[in-house]
């Protein structure tokens, strides 16, 4: 199995989801996996570093919406993991608590 193919499931596991079969493959597969709140979006390198850009997370919180899901991109870069996810929706995460 493939890193990334590993990173998926590791994600479906941790974030309670489901993985999105074929993701990728098609615009109607958005997201690597699904729970009933978020679209997780997972992504994985051994590079010293993971460029996002603004078309890049305007590209999965459109998807996001569109499967009545808040967008989550979970991101590692060598052996450290990273959530990202917009400011607006962690700060109504943080007030629930």
């Amino acid at each position: 199995m493939k890193a990334w193919q590993k990173k998926e499931r590791k994600d479906a596991k941790d974030f309670g989801g489901n993985l999105i079969k074929g993701s990728g493959n098609s615009w109607s597969k958005p997201g690597d996996s699904k729970n009933g709140k978020w679209l997780v979006e997972s992504k994985q390198t051994d590079k010293d570093f993971y460029s996002l850009n603004f078309y890049k997370w305007m590209k999965i919180s459109n998807e996001a919406l569109f499967s009545f899901r808040l967008p989550l991109m979970s991101i590692k870069i060598k052996d450290i993991e990273l959530v990202v996810m917009a400011k607006q929706d962690y700060l109504k995460l943080i007030k629930r608590s």
